[in-house]
């Protein structure tokens, strides 16, 4: 929660290279905390190949805007770390 408030402060300067960066970075925290916790990957992975999507008004590009229309960049992340996580040897 601490992590989420600090990136919504638009008091703090973001790194140059954020927008591109940005994917990879959530990308990387996504796959460790899966890794990490036993009972949070088997609820990932209990999710099938059920869509996932982050459904917030609030946000178009890491969730779906609530319309559906949004980028759902976070949905798509957690389905493509389930992939992994049920075939490591894909591998990140």
């Amino acid at each position: 929660m601490l992590a989420a408030q600090m990136g919504r402060n638009r008091k703090s300067k973001l790194r140059q290279d954020w927008g591109s960066a940005k994917v990879n970075i959530m990308r990387e925290a996504i796959f460790a905390k899966f890794t990490q916790h036993r009972k949070l990957r088997k609820l990932l992975l209990s999710t099938g190949e059920a869509k996932i999507m982050e459904d917030t008004e609030k946000d178009d590009y890491w969730g779906d805007g609530g319309s559906g229309r949004g980028q759902n960049i976070l949905g798509r992340i957690l389905m493509d770390i389930r992939e992994i996580l049920k075939c490591p040897e894909k591998g990140l």
